[in-house]
């Protein structure tokens, strides 16, 4: 899997995963991950293990803090942390034109 079709499949269930980031499951929030079918997971997992970069990372830190309800990450307030992703997530869209 290159770059741009892992976006394709991330970027999307990153989206409804925005979405819903308010359903706290219990210490627990939905990743994008979990907007996938298993094979689709799988693969997104199977990438990340060897390609995850900064956007990524900062996704991952993203829905581990609001699932433990924390109120900020490294002294940046969540609402603004989501805000700095969704602008960085539509960079990404743009890059790989993804609608």
């Amino acid at each position: 899997m290159n770059e741009k079709d892992f976006y394709s499949i991330y970027i999307p269930a990153l989206e409804r995963a925005f979405e819903n980031d308010n359903i706290n499951y219990g210490f627990y929030v939905k990743s994008p991950e979990d907007y996938l079918n298993d094979d689709l997971s799988r693969q997104i997992t199977n990438y990340l293990e060897t390609n995850e970069d900064s956007f990524t990372e900062r996704v991952s830190y993203y829905f581990d803090a609001k699932s433990h309800n924390f109120p900020s990450i490294q002294n940046i307030s969540i609402e603004d942390y989501k805000v700095n992703l969704i602008k960085d997530m539509l960079e990404v869209k743009k890059k790989f034109l993804i609608v």
